[in-house]
């Protein structure tokens, strides 16, 4: 399961698309921003996987309005009676794509959540972003309290680190899986995958700045934000990884204390996340300081 596989790319961006984009930009850059910003804010939606259904079956599904943002979500709750957890997918991801953890963790008797992010697996609408999934956490822990750990996946895991950071510094337990860095490096990646000029990028910048409350500018980085985090945190990632650098994590570790760092290699971006190896690591991580109560 674990073998290095040939198709680790990353996503790509059809021709025709960028194309579009090129032609946009000359005629008009705010129209191009627009379209560009279209494609920023929507997620690819991807059919479950068979190995999926079982731990979807086994859950509780209820559907959770988060008033910040006027949108509803499908959550998801495996009952335990040990410690209440929360995990958080990634960009284009859903509630059960850590279904592997999660199974582990009902094993050993925690209390799961996990969510549907706003146009994400079957929670409705087609466009969503980060601040979005951040506004998710808060409602969450707001409406469900006592959360002891958080476990987030790529742009999961940034969000759980802001929403730690910022606003709820008592979390005991953080794990970061493959998370990027800077949203102000990733909006410029973005720009050059695109292949857009720089009078369309700072378009779009200005737009998500204004449009999510947030200056999007290079102090928007966790290296520099989560600098006072207090939450034991375990950094994930995989020296293979197409998607999301492991240099993003290096940095990270580098400058956030009390965080622990666990690298692999040959797992890429998501089979990261049914790594036999890795989940062990994770329950390790929260045992440490969350003791289970005995059946």
């Amino acid at each position: 399961m674990d073998k290095p596989r040939k198709d680790n790319r990353g996503f790509v961006i059809p021709k025709i698309i960028i194309f579009s984009l090129k032609i946009l930009d000359f005629i008009s850059p705010y129209l191009c921003m627009r379209f560009a910003g279209y494609l920023w804010t929507k997620p690819l939606k991807y059919k479950i996987p068979k190995r999926e259904i079982p731990i979807i079956k086994s859950s509780k599904i209820s559907t959770v309005k988060i008033k910040e943002i006027g949108k509803e979500i499908k959550l998801y709750r495996w009952k335990g009676k040990g410690p209440k957890i929360l995990l958080v997918h990634g960009w284009s991801g859903r509630a059960t794509s850590m279904y592997f953890i999660i199974q582990k963790l009902i094993e050993n008797n925690y209390d799961v959540y996990s969510f549907d992010a706003p146009a994400h697996g079957n929670s409705p609408t087609s466009t969503s972003n980060i601040p979005e999934f951040i506004a998710c956490i808060k409602e969450l822990s707001s409406s469900i309290k006592s959360f002891k750990g958080i476990i987030g996946h790529s742009g999961g895991a940034f969000a759980s680190i802001y929403y730690t950071s910022i606003y709820k510094n008592k979390l005991k337990k953080l794990v970061l899986i493959s998370p990027f860095n800077s949203v102000y490096e990733l909006f410029h990646g973005f720009f050059k995958q695109i292949n857009v000029s720089k009078k369309v990028g700072d378009l779009m910048i200005n737009y998500y700045s204004k449009k999510t409350g947030i200056m999007i500018d290079e102090d928007l980085s966790v290296h520099k934000f989560a600098r006072p985090l207090k939450s034991e945190t375990l950094i994930i990632h995989d020296e293979n990884d197409k998607e999301i650098s492991i240099e993003n994590s290096k940095l990270i570790k580098s400058n956030i204390k009390n965080i622990q760092a666990y690298f692999t290699k040959g797992l890429g971006h998501r089979r990261i996340l049914r790594n036999e190896s890795v989940t062990k690591k994770i329950l390790d991580f929260l045992k440490e300081e969350l003791p289970l109560q005995i059946l």
